[in-house]
This record gives structure tokens, sequence and C-alpha cells, in this order.
């Protein structure tokens, strides 16, 4: 693997001098070098750096101070190896490094094979490091994802649409919630058969996405319903969106027709506003557009923030599911 060490040191003669010591491990094929803490967090930001190598001197303590200063702040350079390289045996001075929280304080003078098999330990294990990062990452988009759409599961719904409320409190900003749940479906597996049904949900999962913002959050809700949540969108514009939705699945070549029932639930958001709330509006809604004949779209408002009676949106639940 390529490496790239950042190089800091206060005059040209320190960073040759911490150059010539990665130069004999042979392990860092591309050096940048800098003299200061702001220039070093330029060049973190702007290139892909392996390592950052420091010459470490009580006269640049203050300099190196800043230095992990920010890098500590930053989540990113967490795992960023860096290394102070002393030219004098002081302990003190190796105390004062490690206490400013870098990985290790080398002497110069060091061996090349020590000083190998050190920076070699440091490189390698910010790599394990990354990639389990990178794992952990992983897991926790499959635990969030639904494995056949791809799309935002059930789980991340309610997660997001709590967060998009609170936010939404917070600036007195309107929040929509779309409800799209595919008509007929269960004559779509029993005609078409099973795979042709997770055929559709698949489809209609790439309009939504398709034809949502980044600001959107699409999730599979369950079976054949899908949930779009619209952050500072009004019932009106939501109504645009809903619209277009719905012709774009009724568009779907898929070998046989799908449809879709769109609900709109609206709300300007207070306080006493619950996730229960907005789903049973849109949940009312699509109940409407299903009871009108289906493939359309239907909207509620929720002015006050309150849903007074919350039994009608286990009523609409059930209805729904069996729609």
């Amino acid at each position: 693997m390529s490496y790239t060490a950042l190089i800091l040191g206060d005059t040209a003669a320190t960073r040759g001098n911490v150059a010539e010591c990665l130069d004999k491990t042979g392990l860092v094929q591309r050096k940048l070098y800098c003299k200061d803490a702001r220039r070093a967090i330029r060049w973190l930001t702007e290139y892909d750096i392996d390592i950052v190598c420091c010459d470490w001197r009580w006269e640049v303590s203050e300099e190196i101070a800043d230095l992990m200063g920010v890098l500590r702040r930053r989540t990113e350079w967490h795992d960023l190896p860096v290394l102070l390289f002393s030219t004098v045996d002081d302990r003190e001075l190796w105390m004062a490094g490690m206490e400013l929280g870098v990985s290790e304080v080398l002497p110069q003078a060091l061996s090349m094979k020590e000083q190998r098999v050190k920076i070699r330990w440091h490189l390698k294990n910010r790599e394990r490091i990354q990639a389990l990062h990178q794992a952990q990452s992983q897991l926790a988009r499959i635990a969030l994802s639904d494995s056949l759409t791809g799309l935002f599961n059930r789980a991340y719904f309610d997660a997001t649409i709590s967060q998009e409320i609170a936010r939404c409190s917070r600036r007195g900003l309107p929040l929509t919630l779309l409800m799209v749940d595919l008509d007929h479906f269960k004559k779509i597996n029993d005609t078409h058969g099973h795979l042709a049904g997770d055929r559709a949900l698949e489809a209609v999962a790439q309009v939504l996405t398709s034809q949502s913002r980044t600001s959107d959050t699409v999730c599979r809700f369950g079976g054949e319903e899908f949930a779009i949540i619209l952050p500072e969108t009004t019932n009106c514009n939501a109504a645009i969106v809903a619209e277009r939705i719905r012709k774009k699945i009724a568009q779907l070549d898929l070998g046989f027709p799908v449809t879709a029932s769109v609900g709109i639930g609206s709300a300007k958001v207070t306080k006493s506003l619950l996730p229960d709330h907005i789903i049973a509006e849109a949940d009312g809604a699509l109940y409407e557009a299903k009871r009108k004949g289906r493939n359309r779209v239907e909207s509620s408002v929720l002015n006050t923030g309150v849903v007074s009676d919350l039994h009608l949106f286990r009523k609409f639940r059930a209805a729904v599911a069996t729609a």
C-alpha cells in the first residue's frame, strides 16, 4: 500500500531530518511538508494523510499542542497516528510529548529497523481501525435498512420522525408525511407470484427515491406501504410531490399494472405534537384515498398539533392493511 506522510517542522533542516528517518524505513511513498499547525490542518483537509510526523523540541511544544487540540476534536482524525521525532534523550521532553496525546515519541537516533517496526505498526493499526469503522457502519446500515428495497426501515423511520418533529418545533416549521400504499398488492402476488410482487416493491422504491429531495427520508413502513418524511414542507407543496409520485408509479412497465394510493398528513409542529398524531393524519388520508377508489391522493392538515382521539389511528391501520 502507498502511504502519505505529513511532516511538520519549523525549519527546512528539522523537516529534512524527519523526512530522512522516514526515507530509511521505505514505508512512505509521498511526503508533504509544513512549518506550522495552521498549514498542517489545511493539508489534512485537502489530502489523504496516513501519518503525521513532527520534529519535537521544547521550542515547538506550543505549536504541536495546537495541532493535537484540533486533531482530537475532529472525529475523522481521531485514528490518525501522530509521531514526534526527538534529537535529544530527554525524559521530561518525552513525557511532555506523550501528554499531548500523540501516538509515540521516537528518538531520531533509533535504528532504522526499530523505526520501521514502530512506524509500520502505527500505519497498520490505523488500517485496522478504519476497517472496523467501515464494518460498523455497514452493520448499522443493514440494521436500519430494508433488505429488499434498500430503503430505510421502520426503526429508522420512528427515530427520524421524532427528530424532525423536535427540530421543526424549535424553528416553527411545517412537517409533512406521505404514506404510499400499493393498491391490490395481494392480487399481484396471487396472480403473478411473489417474485413479481418483490419487483413491484423495488420499482416503487426507486420511484420514491428519485422523486424525493436529499432532505427527505424515504422508508419502507411495512409490507407494501411506504412513508416519506418531508421536513419544512407545506401540505400544498407535498400534494404536488404526491401526485407526481402517483403518476410515476402508474406509468411503471412491469408486465402488470401497478398503482398506489397516497395519504398526506401535514402539521404546523408544536411541542404537543407526537409522531402518532401526524401518522394518524396521513393514515386517515390514505384510508380516504382507498375508500374513494384508489390510485389517488388525499390529504389532511392537522392545525392544532393535537389529535383528540388516537383510537381512530389503529382503525385506519387495520383498514389499510387489508386494502
